[in-house]
């Protein structure tokens, strides 16, 4: 929780690179045959209507910056209710005010 939330105040450019990278590299490696091919153009179609280019693609994951996930942290994450599931001995779980209260970072 308490990295989620920091997505909100600081992120460092290094991490957003690295985030960049794994990202394409998991793109490509994801489309290895003709079935992940076919979903890739499913999924595609579905969300853009269209399918789009590897470098469109590329340029678009490489135009996000960390002023951009601070920007979408603080919209999505910052003080934001979250939905919890548990599978097991949840005897040692906090409760949900505990990862409510996680959300946001009290700075004076």
């Amino acid at each position: 929780m308490y990295e989620i939330s920091k997505m909100s105040y600081r992120v460092s450019e290094a991490d957003v690179t690295r985030a960049r990278n794994q990202l394409k590299s998991s793109l490509q490696l994801h489309i290895d045959g003709t079935s992940p091919v076919a979903e890739d153009i499913g999924r595609q179609l579905l969300t853009y209507g269209r399918r789009i280019p590897v470098p469109e693609l590329f340029a678009r994951i490489d135009a996000v910056d960390a002023s951009t996930v601070k920007c979408v942290a603080n919209r999505f994450i910052f003080d934001q209710d979250v939905a919890i599931a548990a599978m097991g001995p949840i005897q040692s779980l906090p409760d949900y005010n505990w990862f409510r209260r996680r959300t946001y970072m009290l700075r004076y």
